[in-house]
């Protein structure tokens, strides 16, 4: 998910070349993935959250 806290950091981590730099995963609004989906045709049947240490991610079950 996009948050404020994450967004920064990841500006942050732009100033630092190497492995460890900036993460290359993209981050979007729950909200606007979902408007996507439901314009679609698909409609949200279940969410959950993944997480593993420092790294977490939203899931969406969309069916049509």
């Amino acid at each position: 998910p996009k948050t404020c806290l994450l967004f920064v950091l990841k500006k942050i981590g732009e100033f630092f070349p190497g492995p460890s730099k900036t993460t290359r995963a993209y981050q979007h609004k729950e909200a606007d993935i979902v408007a996507v989906l439901k314009e679609n045709g698909f409609e949200i049947k279940r969410t959950g959250m993944t997480s593993v240490s420092f790294y977490y991610s939203r899931i969406l079950e969309a069916e049509k």
